[in-house]
């Protein structure tokens, strides 16, 4: 049975369906939406378009792609194209040339350091993990990874951040280059994040430019501009041009 919907599936993705808007029958990993994050392990791995599975495009800790069941791989942000019931980051298990063989270097944000300040307590899943960032030990603005509710699932909400900072999502690289693209940091409310794409009021930074189509490597990008000849927001950073990246699947 599970056979005969997997080929369903790969039959119907073929054909120009859309993604299904509920889990298929018989599916025992459909996602944070439904059985949280890191459903797919190796001791129980899954099958393909099953997630959520914790590969290496996670950073950190993972599980490497031994959360997928034979030749398969983890993808990353992915498991839209199999069902729309999958929350945005969640990662399915795919075939081994979703995968680009060559990333582009990091877009690095003008003003942001290299190397963590001396005394931060949490640096990222490069140095820390995830969810270093917890309601018992709150971070400052800066600081992460939290596990706010752009993670979707169960989730700390905001209560991971001190005082009135809140929670981004994948907005770290704007307070250190150090940090890993899925880490989420504390900012202040205003503060312009991957999850909110609109533009500051009142600042001095245009609106942000359409999404490119997908790179050979799979990867797209957007653009915002600064309207004067040199912007700033709360976090320090300096530019006249803001670039976001993220991971794209071009259609065969």
């Amino acid at each position: 049975m599970k056979v005969f919907l997997l080929l369903l599936s790969v039959a119907a993705l073929s054909c120009g369906q859309g993604p299904p808007a509920e889990p298929p029958a018989g599916q025992r990993c459909s996602g944070r939406n439904y059985e949280g994050r890191r459903c797919c392990t190796p001791e129980q791995p899954c099958g393909f378009g099953e997630g959520d599975c914790d590969g290496p495009l996670d950073g950190g800790v993972n599980d490497g792609h031994a959360g997928c069941k034979g030749d398969l791989v983890c993808g990353s942000n992915n498991c839209n194209k199999f069902g729309l019931y999958f929350h945005e980051k969640d990662d399915c298990c795919d075939q081994p040339s979703s995968i680009p063989a060559v990333r582009p270097p990091p877009v690095i944000v003008p003003g942001a350091p290299l190397e963590p300040p001396a005394g931060q307590r949490c640096r990222g899943r490069n140095f820390d993990g995830r969810r270093c960032c917890t309601p018992e030990q709150p971070c400052g603005e800066g600081e992460g990874d939290c596990d706010g509710t752009g993670d979707g699932g169960l989730n700390d909400g905001d209560r991971g951040c001190r005082g009135a900072l809140v929670c981004g999502s994948n907005n770290c690289a704007q307070f250190g280059a150090y940090y890993h693209e899925k880490d989420d940091c504390c900012e202040k409310p205003a503060t312009v994040s991957a999850a909110n794409p609109s533009n500051i009021q009142g600042s001095d930074w245009g609106p942000w430019s359409k999404w490119s189509d997908c790179s050979n490597v799979g990867i797209k990008t957007r653009t915002q501009k600064c309207n004067v000849k040199e912007c700033t927001l709360n976090n320090g950073r300096v530019g006249s041009v803001n670039t976001q990246e993220r991971y794209c699947f071009r259609k065969k």
